[in-house]
This record gives structure tokens, C-alpha cells and sequence, in this order.
């Protein structure tokens, strides 16, 4: 099993590993998905007897023991409901396949999945939980379908993912993400998708509170955010409301990309990102960020202090923030 080291101290899994192999210096049981291959029914404990789906082998995991799931990357997993990640300190790798920038394998829902009255694909609200080379999508045709990522734990760690809110395009209730974790980190991550042409202003990420628990401590670092919308008002992060994000957050290197395609009548955006007016009780600092959009923040600029050259939408040109 090689895994890949990443810059600036980072590893595979998020933590520490032992020279030469990249295994984690301390981890638990190994599971195997192979969702083409893979029977539910077996222990997972073993290449040639995987399980078939994540929700099976999260089933056999054990909290806080660092249990690592290996995705296989040949065919997409499917689920037919909602992954409610509570149990803390469990690693998933996906090992290929994937489509756009990058190498991932592929979570999404099942037909039963689709059509269920669940929030998300994949709720985390476990702590120390980690996440590497995932495509991880929600096409949600109930209306109770909002995201999908729901990230509401502590200290989880995403690395190389992507996710993508792919139906209710016409929905401003529902984004890709919602955010109300604490000290979450996301490393060279992507959030939405360019294909399909949004007709109204659905955020991207959405900082959302929910019985009290807010986005905090956040870490964002080359982290890519990409649409297609019809409507200019539609911003890729939104701040919910004042109670939605509290204590320091940060966002380094983002990339704010939206589609401008006349056949998809998909237009620029005014803004990256919107605040919540009379928010007091958190901020956002946002370091170099790029963006095709006509400004980073200028509308609802509530504690978003942005930092370093932007990108001017109509020049081209570095613009120095006031």
C-alpha cells in the first residue's frame, strides 16, 4: 500500500507515517470496497473478499481506532441512504478512477438513494476522521435533499475531494457543502461543477448553524470552487447568518471559477463570497484568492477581510485591496 506524502508536512490519512512505506505509524483494521466486485456479506479484511459498499464497511469499523477503508476505484459506490459518520478516527483512501483534475473514486446514491428523504450524502460529525481522493455527489430529487456534504464534526481532514450537488438547480435552499464543523481541513479541494447551469442564487458552500453548532477554526488551503449560473447574485461561499460562523476561519489559495457559456445562458457572477449583515462573532480571512467574478466580496463584507493581489474581472490585472 503506497500512499503519497504531500507538502508542508502533510501526509496521507493526516497523520504521522513510518519512513519508507507510508503506512501510518499507528492504525487499526484494514477494509476493502470494491463496489463492482465486492459482496457486503463478506469480512472486507481482504482484496479478493471486498465489500461492496462504504456505509458495510464503516459498519465494521471501530471508533477512535484508526480503521483505514481502501475505495476501490474501477466502478462508482453507490448508497441507498444517508452515511452518518459519528464514530471518530477512521481513514478512507480511494484508489483511482474518478473524472476532471484528478484521480478519485466514487461515492454516490443509489436509485433508492436518489428518491430517499435524506439531508446529504455524507454527514461527518465524528472528530479526527480523514478523507483522501473522493468524488462524493448528491442527485436528490426529495425535497428534503440539501447538500452533499454536511460536515458537522471536529478536526476532520479532506484531502484531494470533491463534491458536487449535481439536481435542484433552481433551489436556493440547498449548496454543494454546508459547513458547521470546528477545525475542520480541506487540502486541494473542489466544490460544485460547471456542467450544469444554475437558475438561481445557490451558494456553493454554505455556512449553516444548526442547535448551536457553527463553522469554526476552519483551514481552506487550494481549495477550487466552480459553477455554471444564470443568475449574477449567486455567490460560492455564503454565510448563512450571524450565528453561522464563529472564532477565526481561514482560506488560502482559493480558486473562484464560474462558467460563462451563452448556450447555458450561464453569466458572471457579481461576487465569490457573501456574508451575513451584522455578523460580529467570527470572521473569514481570505489570502490571494482568484476569481473571474467582479469582485471577491463587495456586497455584504461583514468580518471578510481579504488579503494579497486579486484578480479584477474586467482588466485582467492585479488590483490591490483597498
Amino acid at each position: 500500500m503506497s500512499l503519497t506524502n504531500y507538502p508542508n508536512g502533510v501526509t496521507s490519512f493526516g497523520v504521522p507515517v513510518m519512513g519508507g512505506g507510508g503506512i501510518p505509524a499507528m492504525y487499526g483494521n484494514v477494509y476493502f470496497v470494491d463496489y463492482r466486485n465486492g459482496l457486503d456479506g463478506n469480512d472486507g479484511k481482504t482484496k479478493t473478499l471486498p465489500l461492496k459498499t462504504l456505509s458495510a464497511a464503516y459498519a465494521k469499523c471501530t471508533t477512535n481506532n484508526n480503521d483505514v477503508i481502501l475505495i476501490d476505484g474501477d466502478s462508482e459506490v453507490t448508497e441507498d441512504g444517508k452515511l452518518t459518520w459519528s464514530k471518530n478516527r477512521i481513514h478512507v483512501v480511494g484508489l483511482g478512477s474518478g473524472m476532471f483534475h484528478a484521480q478519485r473514486s466514487r461515492i454516490g446514491q443509489s436509485a433508492t438513494g436518489i428518491a430517499a428523504a435524506i439531508d446529504c450524502t455524507i454527514e461527518v460529525s465524528g472528530t479526527g476522521n480523514s478523507f483522501e481522493n473522493l468524488k462524493i455527489s448528491n442527485a436528490g430529487t426529495d425535497a428534503a435533499s440539501v447538500a452533499c456534504l454536511i460536515d458537522s464534526g471536529e478536526a476532520n481532514t479532506y484531502i484531494n475531494c470533491s463534491f458536487m450537488k449535481l439536481s435542484d438547480l433552481d433551489e436556493t435552499a440547498v449548496s454543494d457543502a454546508v459547513f458547521r464543523g470546528d477545525s475542520s481541513t480541506f487540502i486541494a479541494c473542489e466544490f460544485g461543477a460547471d456542467t450544469l447551469a444554475q437558475t438561481v442564487a445557490r451558494p456553493t458552500v454554505r455556512f449553516k448553524s444548526s442547535g448551536g453548532t457553527r463553522c469554526k477554526h476552519l483551514l481552506m488551503r487550494d481549495c477550487q470552487f466552480s459553477c455554471a449560473s444564470s443568475d449574477s447574485d449567486k455567490a460560492f461561499i455564503l454565510i448563512d447568518g450571524t450565528s453561522s460562523l464563529g472564532f477565526s476561519n481561514l482560506m488560502v489559495n482559493p480558486i473562484f471559477t464560474c462558467a460563462i457559456v451563452n448556450s447555458m445562458s450561464a453569466a458572471a457572477l457579481d461576487n465569490a463570497i457573501d456574508s451575513a449583515s451584522g455578523l460580529v462573532d467570527g470572521n473569514l480571512l481570505v489570502i490571494n484568492p482568484s476569481t473571474n467574478t467582479t469582485a471577491v466580496c463587495a456586497t455584504v463584507t461583514d468580518q471578510i477581510q481579504v488579503v494579497g493581489p486579486l484578480t479584477h474581472v474586467d482588466a485582467g490585472a492585479p488590483q490591490t485591496p483597498a
